[in-house]
């Protein structure tokens, strides 16, 4: 089935174009009982070499809204009914940004008691597979829930010390969703941010998946960690900043 292509207006007056082209899923990959689940979103422009590919996991504590931030992205809706995420999901968008086309693979993975230490414990477990070969994680947290942070600390420091070797450069960001119940934040915004920033070297985002806040943000910022090409030797903050007022992008 196909859906005429969507504009939407982004932060700043980003325009994005959204063109989702179901196609029923790869057998292992998604998650059983997801209608259409992968929803594949393929375009080309030019040679196949300029197309890049890059894995992405989303990991997190449960409630805190990491499948509600990813379908914001891709499908720019939200549902006020959480429904938990208990088997691992496989998104497949391709995103054009500043003229070069790149290929994501986003897996949302439900809460994991502990990052894989080894490969072999990776495929063990079907919750895990792909894990630790992705080339970036984004690691969710509730703002009004103290322990979402925690468990987000741990992974960190599990990913850190288990990843394979090699990879240690692999970028995280730290996203804090739940902005709009910013009356509810349990840790200070500076307080967060300097310790991300400057301890852990890791980048951090806040949004609102319910009020589509900082969601293109946040995967503008993605795509530059993991190697944008015109945004290669920028400084990080030059281009995190760039993103709100040139940069386009499209979601195909």
């Amino acid at each position: 089935s196909r859906r005429r292509p969507q504009r939407a207006q982004g932060e700043q007056g980003q325009q994005w174009l959204v063109l989702t082209v179901a196609e029923p899923p790869a057998p292992g990959i998604c998650s059983p009982g997801e209608p259409q689940a992968a929803v594949r979103t393929r375009w080309r422009s030019g040679a196949e070499g300029m197309v890049s590919t890059y894995r992405v996991a989303v990991l997190g504590a449960r409630g805190v809204g990491k499948s509600a931030i990813v379908r914001q992205f891709l499908y720019n809706e939200f549902s006020e009914v959480c429904v938990p995420t208990t088997a691992r999901r496989l998104y497949l968008p391709a995103v054009v940004m500043n003229g070069h086309v790149h290929d994501l693979q986003i897996l949302d993975f439900p809460p994991i008691s502990a990052f894989p230490v080894n490969t072999l414990q990776e495929w063990a477990d079907t919750c895990c597979r792909g894990l630790r070969s992705v080339h970036a994680y984004i690691l969710v947290y509730d703002i009004c829930c103290f322990d979402s942070f925690e468990y987000v600390k741990t992974i960190r420091q599990q990913i850190l010390e288990t990843r394979v070797i090699g990879t240690s450069e692999t970028p995280i960001i730290i996203v804090g969703n739940k902005r709009d119940l910013q009356r509810g934040r349990v840790i200070p915004r500076w307080n967060v941010s300097h310790l991300v920033r400057k301890t852990w070297k890791c980048g951090y985002v806040e949004c609102s998946a319910k009020y589509n806040w900082h969601i293109l943000l946040l995967f503008s910022e993605l795509l530059k960690s993991v190697g944008c090409a015109r945004c290669k030797h920028v400084h990080a903050a030059l281009r995190f900043q760039g993103a709100l007022r040139r940069n386009r992008c499209a979601i195909m």
